[in-house]
């Protein structure tokens, strides 16, 4: 994990014993898989020198390395030409609560390269199951380029940073419940609230006194939870908390959850 300093302090996390989370390296490798836009900066001809933004679209292949389809006449691909190192921004939707600032992103720094021109048509076929509208593809200017990452920096909201190597990231497996996150998330909310707290009190040594849970996120390996707590004497507004718990054994499938999240209710209750 990271020393920065905002990675400090905040309100207490509790965890489960023997709970494991996605490395820094997953978490980045899911949100690259799961997001198909992002912002290209290069360095500029003219002005010389300077930063240069631009939306692309991308797919990726099988090291999670980004695919992206430009034409020659593009800005940046001049910029690219003349100087191969560039970043490529990645940031989760936007959801509810505190804006774009509270979702995860991820700065993928390394060199772009030309695809081989035996591999081009692959490459463009690649980028096309992920853009099948993109039919300028197969113009004769245009051609698929792969950003050779060599290190990443991730944020995931305001409290959790670090520097990942490209090494770690191309051996990342992206997590296989993430594309059905938000289904649980809001089914375990709506429906099962009176769960979470028991699941809460089964597997967290909380001190103060739990009033509600809420279902933040849930990955493979485990849940992230918030938690609100009774008001402490002369407060009159509740605390909060954050909690994780783990499943017993990592999933491999999206529609293992239930059966997951049934074990810990049923273990909780017993």
């Amino acid at each position: 994990m990271s020393n920065d300093p905002h990675s400090r302090g905040g309100p207490p996390t509790h965890v489960a014993s023997g709970t494991r989370a996605p490395s820094h390296a997953e978490r980045t490798r899911t949100l690259v898989e799961a997001t198909d836009t992002a912002t290209l900066s290069t360095i500029a001809l003219e002005p010389a020198g300077y930063p240069f933004g631009s939306v692309v679209t991308y797919a990726v292949d099988a090291a999670g390395a980004p695919l992206i389809l430009m034409s020659t006449m593009a800005e940046h691909a001049r910029n690219l030409a003349a100087d191969a190192r560039c970043s490529l921004l990645v940031t989760a939707p936007e959801g509810t609560g505190a804006g774009r600032l509270a979702v995860a992103r991820a700065t993928l720094i390394g060199d772009m390269v030309d695809v081989d021109a035996a591999d081009q048509d692959a490459a463009t076929e690649a980028y096309l199951a992920v853009h099948p509208g993109a039919y300028w593809a197969k113009f004769p200017d245009f051609s698929v380029h792969r950003l050779v990452v060599t290190s990443i920096r991730y944020v995931r909201g305001f409290g959790e940073m670090s520097w990942v190597d490209g090494a770690s990231y191309a051996a990342a497996q992206a997590d296989p419940v993430a594309a059905a996150e938000s289904g649980i998330v809001t089914h375990m909310n709506d429906d099962h609230a009176d769960s979470l707290v028991a699941i809460v009190a089964h597997q967290l040594d909380v001190p103060e006194t739990v009033t509600a849970v809420t279902m933040l996120s849930c990955d493979r390996y485990g849940f992230e939870v918030q938690l609100e707590l009774a008001a402490a004497p002369g407060e009159t507004r509740p605390g909060v908390a954050f909690g994780r718990i783990g499943f017993p054994q990592p999933l491999l499938a999206a529609d293992q959850a239930r059966a997951a999240m049934v074990d810990l209710v049923r273990a909780a209750r017993a």
